[in-house]
């Protein structure tokens, strides 16, 4: 049989070097943008030039940019870091009930994307005409304290310390939930016979053995707070609080000619702080030996909450509030007043924003059809390629060229989405390309943006697949194409869909990419929404969002559903 295999494998295979092809392919056009935009700006003429770094020190509060970076993300990432990891624990470790909706409270603000999660907050606790402000304002004259000014201020640190906290707390959750049910319970069990108290066991025992899942939930909060542009544009902007993201993309498109040397550089500085996480993640977990993935059988008794139970219930529930309702409450009364004021007055509501946003030649339609068409199409072609790669790298595990690209697969990872958004630009918008502004950069920038998370997905649903199912089916004949079409790919289906899921958010909900790339030509839904903002047109503004809102909570409870009943 071995030899059967053997001999398979010798022989030359079509399908093997189409999948060589189209892997040699994505790895480039990930290295060849990156490659390009620091040749074309720091070696210009084939010598070294200085005329970036001598723009850059002209920059002006560069010191007080990198260090609000650091304070609000870190910040941010420090809170989420204790709200994650609580929530997970609740939900994997206790009796605290709501087994459907508190394993999806955290997760929830991940259906909203971060843009308008920020605009909805900034309706709610808007210093003049936030609507938890007027009606705190009237309780207090109510109750007789007569008139106060606003107790609420969203363009503040706190404020957007807070909008940060909502956006990174699920990635948190997400990693330490999953390292908590991998976590041999055998030892929690052993402390509990011993007769330690529930807190004592945490802090001592599950704490420590899940201190992998929980350093890296931290890093990812940290890389994601880094590449959000969004959130520090809309909260911090009217605060006077500049970040990093928000004036690499103001260098590339609020400049003219754009700052392409000062953007990388400063890119760099964000590329240099990803990387210091990374370094640190390492250094903790090469510090000691942690948790152990147990047995299928293996299960950890609850740890009964007593009089918390109701208090946790409740803080799990506040969180659902302020994270998800209340922002789309926002929105949802704004996208039907006539012009967004404190006072709602439902004689004047209307729906004319929406028909609006409908009609056939609306810049807003056309960047919704545009963002849902692109969205389709990458997560479409992200999966299938990442489920070719993968199949790839596994039939030739070993050799120098599948290692290869298998890093630079995982590249984007660990490069900021900005330095990726530069990168097209320089490499592709102009000649001999002249791609700028067109659906064709975006959606092969969305490809390069997401694969990490692609391949990482199809690498899983993969190692589902037996090897022997494989092995098998080219032991009886089949070719490895059809092998991987009839075998392969089905099995892997359902892990798939959920990438597909996660990609198709990303893709369509994303600003970051979509505010330097995108076009008045070819709008997309993040660039129609900055657009918005910079007018002030409020309610078409919140109209929109909850479209888009509605359309990506859609297609994420369908394709949920669809792979539930699969299973």
């Amino acid at each position: 049989m071995s030899r059967a295999i053997a001999s398979a494998r010798r022989a030359p295979d079509g399908f093997l070097v189409i999948s060589a092809a189209i892997s040699v392919f994505v790895a480039a056009l990930i290295i060849y943008p990156l490659g390009w935009v620091i040749f074309d700006v720091l070696f210009a003429d084939w010598r070294f030039d200085s005329a970036p770094f001598v723009a850059l020190s002209q920059e002006s509060g560069l010191g007080a940019l990198l260090l609000n970076t650091i304070i609000a993300i870190g910040a941010a990432s420090a809170v989420a870091l204790v709200i994650g990891s609580t929530f997970a624990w609740l939900s994997e470790r206790t009796d605290v009930g709501m087994p459907f909706l508190g394993k999806m409270l955290p997760v929830i603000p991940l259906l909203i994307p971060p843009i308008a999660g920020a605009i909805g907050w900034v309706l709610l606790a808007a210093p003049r005409a936030g609507f938890l402000n007027s009606w705190l304002s009237s309780l207090a004259s109510l109750v007789g304290f007569g008139q106060v000014g606003p107790l609420l201020n969203i363009f503040s640190w706190p404020g957007l310390i807070f909008v940060y906290v909502i956006y990174l707390t699920p990635h948190v959750y997400l990693s330490v939930a999953a390292g908590l049910r991998n976590l041999d319970p055998s030892l929690e069990e052993a402390a509990r016979m011993s007769g330690a108290r529930p807190l004592t066991i945490l802090r001592d025992v599950t704490l420590p053995a899940v201190a992998p899942a929980v350093v890296s939930g931290g890093v990812l909060a940290l890389i994601t707070g880094f590449a959000l542009f969004s959130v520090p544009v809309i909260v911090g902007g009217q605060g006077g609080i500049e970040v990093l993201s928000v004036r690499i993309v103001h260098s590339m498109i609020a400049s003219y000619p754009p700052k392409t040397g000062v953007a990388l550089l400063l890119g760099m500085a964000i590329v240099v702080l990803i990387g210091s996480s990374w370094m640190l993640q390492r250094a903790i977990l090469r510090a000691g030996r942690f948790a152990t993935i147990g047995g299928r059988g293996m299960r950890s008794a609850k740890v009964k909450l007593g009089a918390w139970r109701w208090p946790a219930r409740i803080v799990m529930t506040s969180y659902l509030l302020i994270s998800s309702v209340l922002p789309l409450a926002a929105l949802a009364i704004v996208s039907v007043q006539p012009f967004w004021t404190a006072n709602i007055s439902f004689q004047h509501l209307t729906f004319k924003h929406y028909a609006a946003l409908f009609s056939s030649n609306s810049f807003a339609s056309t960047g919704l059809r545009n963002s849902v068409l692109l969205g389709v199409a990458g997560a479409t072609l992200g999966m299938l390629i990442a489920a070719v790669i993968s199949f790839y790298i596994a039939r030739n595990r070993g050799s120098r060229l599948a290692g290869l690209i298998d890093a630079a697969t995982k590249l984007p990872a660990a490069v900021s989405h900005l330095v990726i958004g530069i990168a097209f630009i320089s490499a592709f918008a102009g000649a001999p390309f002249h791609l700028h502004g067109t659906l064709a950069i975006l959606l092969m920038a969305y490809l390069v943006l997401y694969i990490p998370q692609a391949s990482l997905t199809a690498s899983a649903a993969l190692a589902q697949v037996g090897k022997e199912l494989v092995e098998a089916s080219l032991i009886a004949g089949a070719s490895t194409a059809s092998t991987f079409m009839r075998v392969t790919l089905p099995l892997m289906m359902s892990g798939l869909t959920a990438g597909w899921t996660m990609l198709f958010v990303l893709t369509a909900g994303d600003i970051t990419a979509s505010a330097m790339l995108a076009g008045n030509r070819n709008p997309v839904a993040g660039f129609v929404i900055l657009d918005l903002w910079t007018n002030g047109s409020f309610p078409p503004l919140a109209a929109f969002a909850m479209i888009l809102t509605a359309l990506l909570s859609t297609v994420v409870i369908v394709t949920m559903a669809w792979t539930w009943r699969r299973l």
